[in-house]
């Protein structure tokens, strides 16, 4: 692809970047609107879950497939068609009459932003030459990073407030948690008509536009499993059921055991079926394995597996805690992530600068290093914790955070190939989303498990409380009841507490007493999750060292004009780069 003008690829990079918070904002903006829309819609916890599923697994899913897809048809077309899609999602759920239409439409939105989040990459792939990405990188972490952060900032000020009293009465919109979805529409539309008139095609020129069928049934299936067992793992059980699982009416228990393992099975066995066929064909792969040869791509693979589901599974109860133990409302939560927000966007472009001029790797192993050492001081709250005392340890977050995702994925895709860049962001993106799902997953066994064992003690403590009212808060806390979250139905924990606590009692005195042990626990298995998530910091900082630096030397840089001249030059430095000499 013919390189872009010096203004038009700051445009294209401004396009596809706003389209990238667009999808990531909407995977966690939902989560403050959640408890509204659940009494609204008087809807269980399962649906309340795949409020956020629906839209997190078909995401996962189709995100290898669109990748590849969007280099056969062209990333431009499949960026727009997902913008299309996305944005029709959001203005269908805003709409949406019941849970079952919300979840449904959420599916759509997985889809539109699956076919976007891979364009993005790819599209500033092919756009920037390779000593100008890290720059580039920077503000699409920064987006990126940004969204993250913000979704519970705006999601908390729309359900709560709307867009002011004014446009809501002209809007006529009286469910507020309706704007979390609406305004995606707005600037859909901005999007979609700056990308029509700003972003180049660009597409593999090798490509023969034959669809690998098998490939995508195989790899879809595999993500699918994978996904599905990480998601319901918590409710089903992760090796003995917890409750029965039944599809079409009838109840699968392989071998006595929870569905979740015969979910894992599967997705090794498909996985490692798609991997032995997509070896042997030879006709436009759905995943080009020969990518993986490459040390900088493998390692990256890895390194931001272990960043997400560490980063995720650590801050994916901040908001709940936030508002359930420290009694914050959400639109103050979201102003306690501003400093946060702030660090990153200044940190992430910062990044990418000193990224082409000292070196990716030294500042992402710095940023990792930072990020760990933020979780480790985070892990310090009381229930009585002033929402002050949040803000350093934010801000030394979104600094690390900053400096390591820019750096991160430029290292990752510095050695791919402009043709190739759309599936290998495909696949980037597909193992960071499925590691952060496993990240949720598996520390909110451990914030669980942390809970069951701390609650046992601090029930103990409260002053009065006879040893049966002990065993009935104990079992509730173990058997997954959370602080903040309302059990108030006739076998309820206050129906079954009311029961075992004689009517002589002190109802006031025990309460708060509950109350506090509860928080502590909670406050306890919160400390306990954002420790492990430290010591995953600490794993990806040892990891990251494997990859290999990508600053080109300064003589090479300061005559970028006659090295990119000569093809065989520009093609020797890089093998060199990539393979760390």
């Amino acid at each position: 692809m013919e390189l872009q003008s010096k203004r038009s690829k700051w445009l294209v990079l401004g396009t596809v970047c706003f389209g990238l918070f667009m999808v990531n904002l909407d995977g966690n903006v939902v989560s403050l609107a959640m408890p509204t829309i659940i009494r609204q819609f008087n809807a269980s916890l399962s649906q309340m879950e795949w409020i956020s599923n629906a839209y997190m697994l078909t995401f996962a899913v189709f995100l290898i497939t669109l990748g590849r897809l969007g280099d056969q048809l062209g990333r431009k077309k499949l960026f727009l068609a997902g913008l299309v899609g996305f944005t029709l999602g959001s203005a269908l759920c805003g709409a949406a009459q019941n849970v079952g239409q919300l979840i449904a439409f959420r599916v759509l939105q997985g889809i539109g932003g699956s076919a976007m989040m891979p364009a993005t990459l790819s599209l500033i792939t092919a756009t920037f030459q390779k000593e100008e990405r890290g720059r580039a990188m920077g503000f699409w972490g920064a987006a990126s990073g940004l969204a993250f952060i913000m979704g519970p900032i705006i999601g908390g000020w729309l359900t709560q407030a709307g867009l002011g009293h004014a446009l809501n009465a002209l809007l006529g919109v009286r469910d507020y948690w309706r704007f979390v979805f609406f305004v995606n529409v707005p600037f859909g539309v901005l999007t979609f008509i700056f990308a029509a008139s700003t972003v180049p095609e660009s597409r593999d020129a090798g490509a023969q536009k034959k669809l690998d069928v098998a490939g995508v049934v195989l790899a879809s299936l595999a993500v699918f499993l994978l996904t599905y067992g990480f998601i319901e793992g918590p409710r089903y059980g992760w090796l003995l059921p917890s409750r029965p699982f039944a599809v079409m009416g009838l109840t699968v228990a392989p071998l006595g055991l929870s569905f979740v393992p015969l979910c894992f099975l599967l997705a090794a066995v498909l996985g490692t079926a798609f991997i032995l066929y997509e070896r042997r064909r030879r006709v436009d792969p759905l995943m080009d394995l020969g990518l993986f040869r490459n040390r900088n791509y493998s390692v990256g693979m890895f390194t931001g597996v272990i960043l997400n589901f560490g980063l995720s599974g650590a801050m994916f109860l901040m908001p709940l805690f936030c508002q359930a133990v420290l009694g914050i409302d959400p639109i103050h939560v979201g102003t306690l992530m501003l400093p946060f927000a702030f660090a990153l966007l200044v940190s992430s472009p910062l990044a990418g600068i000193l990224s082409d001029r000292v070196g990716a790797k030294s500042i992402l192993v710095a940023g990792l290093a930072i990020l760990a050492v933020s979780f480790f001081l985070v892990a310090h709250f009381r229930p009585d914790t002033r929402g002050s005392e949040l803000i350093p340890p934010f801000v030394v977050m979104g600094i690390g955070m900053g400096l390591s995702m820019t750096p991160l994925t430029n290292l990752t895709l510095y050695g791919v190939p402009a043709d190739k860049a759309g599936g290998a962001s495909g696949v980037l993106s597909t193992l960071r989303q499925t590691g952060a799902v496993m990240g949720v997953a598996i520390l909110s066994v451990v914030l669980q498990a942390t809970m069951g064992g701390s609650i046992e003690g601090h029930a103990r403590d409260v002053r009065g409380l006879p040893p049966a009212a002990q065993e009935v808060l104990v079992r509730y806390v173990q058997h997954g009841g959370l602080y903040g979250v309302p059990d108030n139905g006739p076998n309820g924990l206050a129906a079954q507490l009311g029961r075992a606590v004689p009517s002589t009692a002190d109802a006031a005195a025990l309460g708060k007493g509950i109350d506090l042990a509860m928080k502590q626990s909670f406050t306890d298995g919160v400390n306990d999750t954002f420790r492990i998530a430290a010591a995953i910091g600490a794993v990806t900082v040892l990891v990251s060292l494997l990859m290999a630096g990508v600053r080109r030397p300064r003589a090479l840089r300061a005559a970028g004009a006659e090295v990119d001249a000569d093809p065989a030059s520009a093609a020797e430095i890089d093998r060199r780069i990539a393979v760390g000499e």
